[in-house]
């Protein structure tokens, strides 16, 4: 169900859309959409030419890219929050990546056309549109680096504080197969599972069925560094 004060508030939390003024902020909300996504349904495919902004109120999204050989690989994944589509939107060019709902997902679509003639309109908010790319490009940035990482088991804990942060799941699960956690941290299956039940025999993490949770970030942190 849908609440625009809840979503409002939800959104006022975020690093971009909370960081704009409140004009802008309210200016953008008269372009949004509520859209519903069922847990495997796909938002856009890498290849479509972009159509609008989707920003994620409950749920989670997985993103994929193709490497060379044609083969999708999971980059990554966010919840509640995350922005996704401008690039391509502003470049008017196609999709860099697939987008899929990993879970019952809320979405605010805001429409290329509705956009366009917002910024028209305004032309000074091509600047706090500039700030969103900005924002996910750091995000881009902080995945690539984390996976330059030497030491395989390092690289899933930096992984693991990163989906965390994302809010994935308000019981604080974070749900992700280990075939899609092990492509996101660039090891074998086999490798993942023995780094995670080390960290869940030392306490740190606690695994389910196509989830796990965090259950001591400073301690994961200290891992790292030591």
């Amino acid at each position: 169900m849908f609440d625009s004060d809840d979503d409002m508030r939800i959104l006022a939390k975020t690093d971009w859309f909370g960081t704009r003024d409140s004009k802008f902020q309210s200016d953008l909300m008269t372009c949004a959409i509520q859209r519903t996504f069922d847990s495997g349904e796909t938002l856009y495919r890498h290849g479509d030419r972009a159509n609008g902004i989707h920003a994620v109120l409950a749920g989670a999204l997985q993103i994929t890219a193709p490497a060379d050989d044609g083969q999708e690989f999971v980059l990554h994944q966010d919840g509640s929050g995350f922005w996704i589509g401008d690039l391509a939107l502003f470049a008017e060019a196609k999709r860099l990546v697939s987008v899929v709902a990993t879970q019952k997902t809320r979405t605010l679509y805001f429409p290329g056309s509705r956009v366009e003639r917002l910024v028209q309109k305004n032309p000074e908010y091509i600047r706090d549109f500039y700030a969103l790319t900005h924002e996910n490009m750091k995000t881009a940035l902080r995945i690539m680096a984390n996976l330059a990482v030497t030491g395989s088991e390092k690289r899933l804990v930096l992984r693991l504080l990163h989906l965390d942060e994302g809010a994935l799941s308000s019981d604080g699960w974070i749900v992700v197969s280990q075939e899609e956690l092990a492509e996101m941290v660039a090891v074998s299956q086999p490798t993942l599972h023995r780094h995670l039940h080390h960290l869940a025999d030392l306490g740190l993490v606690e695994l389910g069925y196509g989830r796990l949770r965090l259950i001591d970030r400073r301690k994961l942190i200290s891992n790292c560094q030591s």
